[in-house]
């Protein structure tokens, strides 16, 4: 791609065409080293960064999209942008609507045969109640063929149906890594790139359609045959649960008719009943389970907020991270740490009140997990905006510290935005990557033809563990690297 941060060009234009020393001089001469001095004064000496993670976390907790908790934690974010003293300040809605809003209100469950012992689960978001406390007998569905659900019509009433299969593992005894050599880093930002490919073809996209097509039939059926629950092993072990939406989808969250209610069950049990059934051994649960709607009116929001520019005040940077989580922990490192991260930034700004030629926009999305949906419907609300933003720069990757940006393709910004963060090799920047990255924000941007970058941070235990189960909690957040996170994003939106 040739897309570039828009007006920062010249910097790196000047200072690649010319030798190292030359390079040295043309960093101390365009880049503000008494701002940058200030900055991280600001940032490392005088974070909040620990007071927002425990209101936002520990105060307010888990923000599903649509859910009451998500609410508060948008209305504490716009009260803390305004005590600041930002501009424009707003819950800004959707161009379009959400669905309903979900929260949990309670759960038990255990074994009654063949011996008791509780049953280690979480509903799934947008999961329904049962009647109370209802027992149920546990139903194995081996389906390779959709054909064969006609057989089991009328026979799973009064059961809690599994029909996901479930793969041993062993213990874990190699770690992995939790941060990135600096090393690894520098091969890395040598490679270059592959064409991006074209997705959707190949043996193993046919084996995952199939298999979509195959997991969709067996959820309309059980739609219509209505089982007292729907039984999903965590893709976490060691008991932890990896908490996600129901297997209805967007049916669940769209319609108004009350899903099956699906339970998320511990690896290790749900390797139990696998195992249990395959024997023919009769297994009885009794679970009782209560969630709520909530969000009646079905709309979203996105929170903006602004420190105004001064002679080019009409273009904007942007920075943003989602606000939304998933609800069995509090959402600490997907992604209260790049939201917090990125709240920094912006009080570390405003409280410098540093000179900004141009306006610096902070969006805090919503309905990332379920689609990037906030910040694709914030591009599409502005469309005639986006002309004017010269980048915008996104982190959700946990609570490591930041190591440089991946470029999206995008040579001449990875050069622009090296050159910025030169002066944060001592904090752990070592290099950018061409390579682009997925599944956050930024695609939203860089798909419109803005440059929109993700950072490349330590990984630690994004990804693996904890993410996006019960014990997503305060306890993740590493509170140096998000402070060293939000001082170089705070230096790099200066800068540009």
């Amino acid at each position: 791609m040739s897309r570039t941060i828009r007006h920062v060009l010249p910097l790196a234009a000047v200072a690649l065409a010319a030798p190292l020393a030359a390079q040295d001089r043309v960093l101390q001469e365009r880049l503000d080293l008494a701002a940058l001095e200030r900055i991280r004064d600001e940032g490392m000496n005088r974070s909040s960064i620990d007071s927002l993670a425990q209101q936002l976390l520990d105060g307010i907790g888990p923000r599903l999209t649509a859910s009451s908790g998500l609410r508060r934690a948008q209305q504490w974010a716009t009260e803390t942008f305004r005590r600041w003293g930002l501009a424009n300040v707003q819950l800004e809605p959707w161009d379009s609507l959400f669905g309903r809003g979900w929260e949990r209100v309670s759960y038990s469950g255990r074994f009654i045969e063949p011996f008791v012992q509780p049953l280690r689960a979480d509903p799934s978001a947008w999961s329904g109640s049962t009647r109370g406390t209802v027992p149920c007998t546990v139903v194995l569905l081996e389906i390779t063929d959709t054909a064969q659900l006609a057989q089991h019509a009328g026979k799973v009433k009064n059961a809690c149906v599994m029909w996901q299969p479930w793969t041993p593992t062993g213990p874990e005894f190699d770690p992995r890594p939790r941060r990135w050599p600096a090393e690894s880093l520098l091969a890395w930002s040598a490679q270059r790139p592959e064409p991006p490919a074209q997705g959707g073809q190949g043996p193993q996209a046919e084996e995952f359609r199939r298999r979509q097509a195959r997991n969709q039939a067996i959820v309309e059926f059980m739609r219509r045959e209505r089982p007292v629950a729907l039984l999903v092993g965590s893709g976490w072990t060691y008991g932890l649960l990896r908490t996600g939406g129901h297997p209805d989808g967007r049916v669940a969250r769209d319609s108004s008719y009350e899903p099956v209610p699906a339970l998320i069950v511990t690896h290790e049990q749900y390797g139990q009943l696998w195992r249990l059934a395959k024997r023919g051994v009769a297994t009885r649960l009794e679970v009782n389970v209560q969630n709520r709607w909530t969000n009646p009116d079905r709309r979203e929001f996105n929170v903006i907020a602004e420190i105004p520019g001064t002679d080019k005040k009409d273009e904007v940077v942007m920075i943003g991270a989602h606000y939304d989580s998933w609800y069995s922990g509090t959402g600490a490192t997907d992604n209260g740490a790049g939201s917090i991260a990125m709240m920094e930034a912006m009080r570390i700004l405003k409280a410098l009140d540093l000179p900004l030629r141009r306006t610096v926009r902070i969006a805090l999305w919503t309905g990332e997990e379920q689609g990037l949906l906030g910040s694709r419907a914030w591009v599409r609300r502005h469309a005639v905006e986006l002309p004017k933003i010269s980048a915008y720069l996104n982190i959700d990757n946990g609570s490591g510290r930041l190591r440089g940006v991946w470029g999206q393709h995008n040579e001449a910004a990875v050069r622009v935005l090296d050159q910025i963060l030169v002066p944060f090799r001592d904090a752990g920047i070592v290099a950018s990557r061409l390579h682009p990255t997925g599944g956050t924000d930024h695609l939203a941007f860089d798909a419109v033809n803005v440059p929109g970058f993700q950072f490349i941070q330590d990984p630690l235990e994004y990804g693996i563990r904890s993410h996006h189960s019960h014990v997503d909690t305060y306890e993740r957040l590493v509170l140096d690297d998000l402070k060293q996170a939000a001082t170089i994003v705070a230096w790099t939106v200066y800068a540009i």
